[in-house]
């Protein structure tokens, strides 16, 4: 403990002592002739004596009137309860603000709301000491100024920013950190260290020059959040030290974790819809999952479907999932059956999960949704939504050297439109004819044995070539070879048999990190399909003809997979389906060069197109539906959806180790405020009035 005014403290050296004396001094009393004086005989004994002073009694009214100076002179002084940080010479907090933030605790606060709490109580200690001359601790620094601590705060989700940079000023530090908005992004802890270590290392040479003084390097960071952090492998701690402050208690939440939807290759009019919902709450739960149309709840039979979840499993068993693509829709439905919903749960109920499949008929645009009925801790992801496109045929354009097979292939599918090109001629076309706005004019576009930059926003197969993208580099020939494995669990390998395929030649290809492998042989990947920028890719190192796939009947088979899941609804779910930070490629329709974009809280921005009419949004930080207008057609609205089982997995975590370094974790401060004069001010009523009660029964008595 410390006080904030320490001359009033210097008020005991002359309230005390003046107080003593009145105990001390004997009282001159008045001479007053009355008819005896018998019952004045101790009276006259003191007035005879001649000593101005008489020996001080036991007195406990004088006790009580010490105890009330001296109350009155702690409150005076302010004393304040000082943190255990408060001698740092420089602080940094971070305060985590990622969905599972979001999750409310008792008294209906959020834990973004108690971390804030936190971040303020720990803030307001510091740099509370006195001043002035009567500073009796500053006799002894030789006029030089106390140090004082210098504390930054950053807030984190995906993406870390700096909210107060280093500064003394504490009532600007509390104030901003009042202002902190929640987000609904993942936890991004190796940013906010990062982040961290450039503010706590001097930046210029000539800093340390004109201001002599030790870099922050000596910093103490502390991190106030839940636990729930995904990346903690990847999170180093370069400098300083690091504390933690665990926020948060409460354990219930079922969310809905995934949400696909595939439009029939052969009956465009049929959607088939993929949830996948997660217990994660430590008892088993049931709830009803409901299928809504346009904000309407469907009224086909099974659109309201009830599970029934076991309880999550223990933590220890927990492990954080990286970031991978979504889960594959489910292969469509038998004809028959329409808007039927069968749940693939386990045979039992102690699965805490549940995967459900819905078919409908949706001849139409629609925004479908699916809504948790039953209440929990965390509602960010009790309900998910997409965009379903419109029902329509594809349209394929096919870039091929003359003597290409796959032609062949393409005959019997049920397609919109076939337009071929040679190399030469798709390199030369006119831009309206290969792309509008900034994005193909075609639902796929396949490249055999060509390699091409020329790819605006859309569907590439590529057969023995490769995008000229980043991340993508093309290496030396490869020797015959058979196909080593491959995943016959992916849509695109569907009922498709690579046992017998030789391949003659092929090139070595270097895929993107996010890529996923679907085929491998002995020299590497082979097949491989990754999403960048709102683009599909998937890429093939061999061209067709250079092997012995063109005659197996497996191949007009992966032609019709790969044009399904790159055209259709399923095909584009990767692009479309988004999840918060995720940014988003806006097509401005001509004439107009800005959009207003209306986010789920209601509120509105406006963005701005460049020269080929598209517009750049990145304020997705929350989940629900955005719309845009104006906007192309069937492109004025997309969802942002949680669907992260790590963030829905709302436990407090305690027991960090951050690159390799067990993290302390403190206790957070539990008074509203570091000064505590004010229970000094009411010890000190309490006293008086315990005083008076006592002087007056002995004056009755």
């Amino acid at each position: 403990m410390s006080f904030l005014n320490v001359w009033a403290l210097s008020i005991a050296a002359a309230v005390l002592p003046a107080l003593l004396l009145l105990y001390f001094l004997k009282l001159r009393r008045r001479e007053q002739p009355i008819s005896s004086t018998l019952l004045w005989k101790r009276a006259v004994q003191d007035l005879q004596v001649n000593a101005p002073f008489q020996r001080l009694r036991k007195n406990l009214l004088l006790l009580l009137q010490l105890l009330v100076l001296m109350a009155a002179i702690f409150a005076l002084a302010r004393p304040i309860v000082r943190s255990d940080v408060a001698s740092e010479r420089s602080l940094v907090i971070l305060i985590d603000r990622s969905a599972s933030m979001n999750t409310l605790e008792e008294g209906r606060s959020t834990r973004l709301d108690l971390a804030k709490q936190q971040a303020d109580r720990l803030i307001r200690t510091l740099n509370r000491t006195g001043g002035g001359w009567l500073d009796v601790s500053s006799w002894f620094s030789f006029g030089a100024a106390r140090p004082q601590t210098r504390a930054m705060v950053i807030a984190f989700s995906d993406r870390a920013s700096v909210i107060a940079p280093f500064t003394t000023n504490v009532d600007e530090l509390t104030s901003l950190v009042r202002g902190i908005e929640p987000t609904d992004g993942r936890t991004n802890l190796a940013e906010a260290l990062e982040l961290a270590a450039a503010y706590m290392l001097p930046t210029m040479a000539g800093e340390l020059m004109n201001n002599p003084v030790s870099p922050e390097a000596e910093s103490k960071l502390i991190l106030i959040s839940d636990g729930a952090v995904a990346d903690l492998d990847s999170a180093a701690l370069r400098t300083g030290s690091m504390e933690f402050i665990r926020i948060g208690a409460a354990q219930d939440n079922v969310g809905v974790t995934a949400l696909r939807t595939q439009r029939n290759y052969e009956r465009p009019e049929r959607v088939d819809v993929f949830v996948q919902v997660h217990n994660f709450g430590p008892e088993p739960v049931t709830t009803d999952v409901s299928l809504y149309v346009d904000g309407v709840l469907e009224t086909s039979r099974g659109a309201v479907q009830s599970i029934t979840l076991g309880a999550a499993s223990p933590l220890a068993a927990a492990v954080p999932e990286a970031e991978s693509d979504p889960p594959a829709a489910p292969p469509p439905s038998g004809p028959g059956a329409a808007a039927a919903a069968t749940a693939a749960q386990a045979d039992d109920d102690s699965a805490s999960t549940a995967s459900l499949s819905y078919e409908l008929v949706l001849d139409r645009a629609a925004l479908l949704e699916v809504r948790l009925s039953r209440p929990d801790r965390l509602d960010r992801d009790d309900r998910a939504a997409t965009l379903i496109p419109p029902p329509r045929r594809l349209r394929v354009l096919c870039v091929r050297p003359p003597n290409s097979l796959i032609p062949f292939s393409l005959r019997g599918l049920p397609l919109a439109e076939r337009v071929f090109m040679t190399p030469a001629e798709y390199e030369s076309a006119a831009v309206e004819r290969v792309e509008s706005a900034g994005r193909s004019t075609f639902d796929v576009v396949i490249f055999c044995d060509h390699t091409t930059a020329r790819l605006p926003t859309g569907n590439y197969l590529f057969l023995g070539g490769a995008p000229q993208v980043e991340g993508v580099e093309i290496g030396d020939a490869l020797d015959p070879f058979a196909l080593t494995w491959w995943d016959d669990t992916s849509p695109i390998l569907r009922n498709v048999r690579l046992e017998q395929v030789l391949v003659r030649t092929g090139r070595k290809l270097q895929f993107p990190e996010s890529a996923s492998l679907l085929i491998e042989g002995p020299g590497g990947p082979v097949l491989a399909r990754w999403t960048r920028g709102g683009s599909q890719y998937l890429v093939l190192n061999f061209a067709v003809e250079a092997s012995t796939w063109w005659r197996e009947r497996t191949f007009p088979i992966f032609v019709y997979n790969a044009l399904q899941f790159l055209g259709s609804a399923a095909g584009t779910a990767d692009a479309t389906v988004l999840r918060p930070g995720d940014a988003v490629r806006i097509a401005v329709p001509p004439p107009a060069r800005t959009a207003r974009v209306r986010l789920p809280d209601g509120s509105t921005t406006t963005v701005t197109a460049n020269d080929a009419g598209e517009a750049h949004f990145g304020g997705t930080q929350r989940v629900g539906v955005y719309s845009v207008e104006p906007a192309a057609e069937g492109r004025d609205r997309f969802a942002v959806n949680l669907e992260d089982e790590w963030e829905s997995d709302i436990r407090p975590r305690g027991g960090l180790t951050v690159g390799g370094t067990e993290v302390v974790e403190r206790s957070g401060i539990r008074t509203d405020t570091p000064e505590i004069w004010r229970w000094f001010i009411g010890a000190a009523l309490l006293i008086v009035f315990l005083e008076w009660y006592i002087y007056n029964r002995r004056v009755m008595v």
